[in-house]
């Protein structure tokens, strides 16, 4: 028997596809990472997304079994991920399929997998041995998932916005060459074979910078602002997060994909960082994320996608307090350890929009943030102007007539303000870093009528 060949199938395949993008839901998950000591279980937190927010799925930078039997029966849908040294091992469908039986099958479908991602930013390692396994990987779990008589499952991965080679102006968006043809070309078709989005990390805050000019910094945070053209499209474009996708879209087009859907992988704003990161705050927070769920569940799409919403994944559900760097990489959660909310734009179901009253120092906790030795007066009057623009700090004490105005100095100034800054935010070490230039202390640094906390 010869084969069909049925020549309206691609063009059904593409209306399909174009239905299916325009109504699309717009799902709001979380990014869910554990780098953190002081965590809540598993199941306190599936117990709190399911009864206090409306956040529909999370994704997990691993397969951890814990949070997957935890979340069984939960109705949340869950996005694994495969780590990236394994990719090239599992281009063998032997390995594929264990991997499956060993972190998929045991716990499907009563937890809601629905994704399963190959690598993270695979790209961005210029690694030679993981970009070429990569495709091949995908394919494998693909395999192995049906395989094991899961069909419903999605296999993808999340890219960084570093996979474009131009991204301005948006509708310029085109792939790096040679990446182009030897792994979007065949990623992209595996996709559209499987009904599996392309996935996304697109970060306005990496496109920011205190330097630009004040516009380009509304730009970044869906504030009003004049806009950035395109003139290849006459299209002005209002906020970086549209131009981002637009340009994804482009590059994707340009391939010949534009069928297959883009899924927002991660996105965020950190509400807090050290002193040379003022775009660190809640408010900046509020403003991106805020605007950024109206935008992605409005319904109006971007410029180059219209009447479109987006699966967006917000970065990331807590503060993780064992995460490295600087102080901003432990402060990207919407909610603290204890649920309370960093701030919240709509995510509880009390719909609460402020930020939430900071906890308490624990009473007993007998610890001070004093500026270290070592400081230069130039670096404490930084850390002053930092903690003083913090919204709901009080810095009037250190103000002429204040009790902790003398002795009239940068560093006794420092001092007052860098433990106020220490106390407020919980008393925990990594807020008393200030880029090096603080110490935690036992003895309390009051004097006269000037009380620290």
């Amino acid at each position: 028997m010869g084969t069909r060949h049925n020549n309206f199938a691609p063009v059904l395949r593409l209306i399909a596809a174009v239905l299916s993008l325009s109504a699309t839901a717009s799902a709001i998950g979380v990014n869910y990472g554990t780098l953190g000591n002081n965590l809540p279980t598993p199941a306190t937190v599936a117990k709190f997304l399911k009864t206090k927010t409306i956040i529909e799925s999370v994704k997990l930078f691993n397969a951890d079994p814990d949070i997957l039997r935890a979340f069984a029966g939960s109705g949340l849908k869950v996005t694994v991920t495969i780590p990236n040294g394994l990719i090239p091992s599992l281009t063998k469908d032997d390995e594929a399929r264990g991997w499956i039986n060993d972190h998929i099958a045991p716990f499907y479908p009563k937890t809601k997998i629905n994704r399963v991602l190959v690598g993270n930013e695979i790209m961005a390692t210029l690694d030679d041995n993981l970009i070429s396994n990569l495709v091949p990987a995908m394919k494998a779990v693909h395999r192995a998932l049906v395989k094991a008589g899961i069909d419903d499952v999605q296999v993808t991965t999340a890219h960084a916005m570093g996979i474009l080679k131009v991204s301005e102006p948006p509708s310029a968006g085109q792939f790096w060459p040679g990446h182009d043809v030897a792994v979007y070309a065949p990623m992209l078709q595996f996709l559209r074979e499987t009904d599996a989005p392309f996935m996304v990390n697109p970060y306005s805050y990496f496109g920011y910078s205190p330097k630009m000019a004040n516009y380009i910094a509304d730009y970044a945070l869906f504030r009003p602002n004049r806009g950035v053209h395109d003139s290849h499209t006459n299209i002005t474009y209002y906020n970086m997060f549209d131009a981002m996708m637009d340009a994804v879209y482009s590059a994707i087009k340009a391939m010949g994909y534009a069928d297959v859907d883009i899924v927002v992988a991660e996105t965020g704003w950190p509400s807090a960082g050290d002193p040379n990161q003022p775009a660190c705050t809640v408010d900046n927070a509020i403003s991106f994320n805020g605007n950024l769920l109206k935008a992605v569940t409005s319904g109006k799409g971007t410029p180059l996608m219209p009447n479109r919403k987006f699966e967006t994944y917000i970065f990331s559900l807590f503060n993780e307090n064992l995460k490295p760097g600087q102080s901003n990489e432990r402060n990207w959660g919407l909610f603290r350890p204890d649920f309370s909310a960093v701030y919240d734009v709509g995510i509880l179901k009390n719909k609460q929009s402020r930020p939430a009253p900071r906890p308490a120092p624990v009473a007993g906790k007998k610890s001070w943030c004093v500026p270290k030795a070592s400081a230069s007066d130039q670096a404490l009057q930084a850390n002053i102007n930092y903690v003083c623009s913090q919204k709901g700090m009080d810095c009037r004490p250190i103000q002429a007539g204040g009790p902790c105005f003398g002795p009239n100095n940068v560093r006794s100034h420092a001092s007052f303000v860098m433990n106020s800054f220490y106390r407020l935010n919980g008393a925990r070490p990594f807020n008393c870093d200030f880029a090096g230039t603080g110490v935690v202390a036992n003895s309390d640094p009051s004097h006269g009528s000037c009380k620290y906390m």
